[in-house]
Order: structure tokens, then sequence, then C-alpha cells
């Protein structure tokens, strides 16, 4: 079942797995509100999971800081290649490293307009560094790979 499932179905407990304190599902939250905002290619929601300075580190070079560059890459995006795409992705690791901060690793990755199962080509394995802000936990870092060596994802 994939977090854009789970999300609609309200089967947190399955995407969560073994990751079951209160805390890591607030931490856990950041990616499913991703994957929210995405499902509606919503560059705004995307832009908004981030702290204002927020970093989006993509293969290919893609390099944005901040929600405003966040923001309108995403748009440009939207409507172009990843037009009506979805993501999806699995938490696999959670660490806090503060009491405010946690770093996840999820694996997922794109799904192609119309699709329910990620291709090879857009598999990724990404990290998530979490900042908690004002009671929120925010996205201040991510960064995603190609899951494997024939993958080629590209921005």
């Amino acid at each position: 079942m994939t977090s854009q499932t789970i999300a609609a179905a309200g089967d947190l407990d399955a995407y969560y797995g073994a990751f079951t304190s209160e805390r890591e599902k607030e931490a856990l939250s950041v990616p499913l509100r991703l994957v929210a905002a995405w499902a509606h290619n919503d560059a705004d929601g995307v832009a908004n999971v981030f702290t204002e300075d927020g970093i989006l580190i993509l293969p290919g070079d893609v390099l944005k800081r901040g929600q405003d560059e966040i923001r309108s890459f995403m748009a440009a995006a939207y409507a172009g290649p990843f037009k009506g795409t979805g993501v999806t992705g699995a938490p696999v690791d959670v660490r806090f490293v503060g009491d405010d901060v946690a770093v996840l690793r999820t694996h997922g990755g794109i799904l192609a307009a119309g699709e329910t199962e990620i291709a090879d080509e857009l598999a990724v394995r990404s990290t998530w560094v979490c900042v908690k802000q004002d009671d929120e936990w925010r996205l201040a870092s991510y960064q995603n790979s190609p899951r494997g060596t024939g993958a080629t994802l590209r921005w």
C-alpha cells in the first residue's frame, strides 16, 4: 500500500510500521503532508511543508533554496513533465538528533499519471531533515537519489 493510498484510506498504522511513538509519528507527518500536496500538484502546498529557508536537492544538479524557489520549481514541474503525477514512499528509518530535529529516510518515488506502482526509473531513496518550529514539524532539507544503477530520474 502506498503512502498516498494510506493517507486517503486513513490506514496510518500501515504507513508508520515499526515507528509507533508519538514523536516518530509527528516527524513522519512531514512526508505525508508532502505526498498530499503533490497528489493535487499543489506547488504552494509542497513549498509550505518546507521551512522558510528549506533546501531541495534532486538528481540532475537541482538545488533550490527557500520556499519561493521551491514553489516556482514545483509549479513548473507540475505544468510540464510531472503534470498529473503523484509521489509515494514508506519510512525505513527515523532518528532524532535533537529535541526538535529528526532525520528520516524513505524509499519511494514518483507515480506517473494514472499509475499505482513506481516505475524503476522513477524510484528513489530519500533523506529528510525535519525540524520542529512553533509546534509543527517542517522540512529543512530534502534530498533524493535514484534507487538503482539503472535509474535515470531527471528533473
